[in-house]
């Protein structure tokens, strides 16, 4: 329902504001899990369903994601300095191709960290966070995980993050 202003012009009515679900105790528990070295992955979407990733890529290196870019495109390696696609990273080797997801928030740049996908709009959809030994990653497009899964590289994709998340890069080297 519109409501008028003072002149008696309709405006409409306010977004409604979505709060955290997480509590201060969550987000230490996870700042702590993160300083002793384990890898956290932080998924958002589209707004408001970012509120409770902000909440903890704040917390844990001042970073946070915003907006609605309509996605639903397939990107590949990126090959110019602007535009859609992937960079070289850990978690992209051996993809061809990678699902954005469908209407995406896009996270704000930080210098500490480190772009590796950017969607079909040149929006940063995909970043990650390596200092001091941890290691975070941050991904704008929660939707690839239940939405053309079994296209467009998403599978090779969440097992590469989850290995480098693992952070034992010491005993894998060791290995070969």
């Amino acid at each position: 329902r519109k409501s008028r202003n003072r002149r008696g012009a309709t405006r409409p009515p306010p977004k409604p504001r979505m709060s955290s679900a997480l509590k201060k105790g969550h987000i230490e528990e996870i700042k702590a899990f993160f300083k002793r070295g384990r890898g956290v992955y932080i998924w958002g979407d589209n707004e408001p369903y970012y509120v409770d990733a902000n909440c903890v890529s704040k917390a844990l290196f001042g970073a946070e994601m915003l907006g609605n870019v309509p996605g639903a495109q397939v990107v590949s390696r990126r090959r110019k300095r602007r535009g859609p696609g992937f960079l070289r990273h850990p978690v992209t080797v051996g993809l061809e191709n990678l699902y954005e997801g469908v209407t995406i928030a896009t996270i704000q740049k930080k210098s500490s960290l480190r772009p590796v996908m950017y969607g079909s709009g040149g929006n940063l959809v995909i970043a990650a966070y390596a200092r001091n030994g941890r290691r975070a990653l941050m991904d704008g497009g929660f939707t690839r995980l239940y939405y053309k899964w079994d296209e467009a590289g998403t599978a090779r994709y969440v097992k590469n993050a989850a290995c480098w998340l693992a952070n034992d890069d010491k005993r894998i080297q060791k290995k070969r």
